[in-house]
């Protein structure tokens, strides 16, 4: 999973590049939530290394491995948490570019302060403040004070509720707001599967949510506790990948048009506003003159987004790179005029003129 997740954010990194070198908010705390996610992984190998997934009346346990292992279990779901804070708020970024309507930007606020609040003020809150001093989480030598277990288990449930929540409204509120765009029917159905791949982390949260209701009555707790590591681990990693695919969605195309082929010559007929992306088709072999462009051509104009002309422009990656240009999301429209019509009608004012 480290590797997967790495590969995507490296791809990521070098596709954003290209459109500009200082990337975006997204970008930037993707990385770091890639990084993060890294150092959780490797604080839960060197776990392992000193026993963890042993049961309890293992000779090879000591009082100096029993005191590293519980330190890297506690390092690695501490970074753990964070790493998952950190992604959703990439996630959250990006979605923000998508600025289809007012309520949109509200919902995605609205999830931010839940994400906040849900993982990150009260983790912390959990890790730093449960026993005094904190290194009582770690060696049982140190002595001082702790809450009651079940604050930690309140504050438990209400992260795993959390992130199952904001999984759902990734997923779902592009979809229903995509539908105010004009689009193709196979870049409609490309976009819905990329935002639907969240749901794959919705699933792995209620796994995780599962296996830690089934550890609270484990007596093997370094032994039946691996099976949720494994699960914390991978819900960070496969949300980084899933994080990822948006800002990739022109490069999976192909695959969608494989996969989908009688999609690809479809088109929405939905009139409805086109936010950063263009409202012109061509029109047969009419001779169409660009009113804007005065170029008279009749072909699609180009986007400086979509220079190879190919594409049925990737909403993500189209409505991304106009914030970056515009730092807003322009409703561009265009008007056609027929040559064929303009000469007729030159004709007939002609034709009245001479005989006034």
């Amino acid at each position: 999973m480290l590797i997967l997740s790495m590969v995507f954010t490296i791809w990521r990194v070098i596709v954003r590049c290209r459109i500009s070198v200082w990337m975006g908010l997204s970008d930037w705390l993707m990385i770091l939530g890639a990084i993060l996610n890294a150092g959780a992984i490797v604080l839960s190998i060197i776990g392992c290394w000193y026993g963890d997934g042993r049961l309890l009346a293992d000779p090879y346990w000591t009082v100096s491995t029993l005191l590293v292992k519980k330190h890297m279990t506690f390092a690695g779901q501490l970074i753990n948490v964070y790493a998952m804070f950190i992604v959703k708020l990439s996630i959250c970024a990006y979605l923000l570019a998508l600025n289809f309507s007012r309520t949109y930007r509200w919902v995605v606020w609205g999830t931010i302060a839940f994400v906040t609040t849900f993982n990150f003020i009260l983790p912390a809150s959990q890790h730093f403040g449960l026993c005094r001093p904190l290194a009582m989480r770690w060696d049982s030598s140190v002595k001082g004070q702790c809450w009651s277990q079940n604050v930690r288990i309140s504050i438990a449930y209400t992260q795993a509720i959390s992130n199952i929540v904001t999984d759902l409204i990734y997923a779902t509120a592009p979809i229903a707001y995509i539908y105010s765009v004009k689009l193709s029917a196979r870049t409609q159905w490309s976009v819905r599967i990329v935002f639907a791949m969240s749901l794959i982390c919705t699933t792995i949260s209620a796994l995780k949510l599962w296996d830690f209701q089934l550890l609270q009555t484990s007596t093997e707790a370094f032994y039946d506790g691996v099976s949720l590591s494994i699960w914390s681990i991978t819900e960070v990693s496969v949300g980084i990948v899933v994080g990822n695919v948006p800002p990739l969605r022109k490069h999976f195309d192909v695959w969608i048009s494989r996969v989908l082929p009688s999609l690809g010559s479809k088109s929405s007929s939905r009139h409805t506003d086109s936010y950063g992306l263009p409202t012109y088709r061509t029109n047969g072999t009419r001779n169409t003159m660009n009113v804007e462009g005065m170029s008279g051509r009749g072909e699609r104009l180009r986007s400086r987004t979509d220079p190879d002309n190919d594409s049925d422009m990737a909403i993500l990656n189209e409505l991304e790179e106009e914030r970056l240009y515009h730092k807003g999301i322009i409703k561009t429209t265009l008007v056609e005029v027929d040559q064929e019509t303009i000469r007729k009608e030159a004709s007939r004012k002609s034709k009245a003129g001479s005989i006034q």
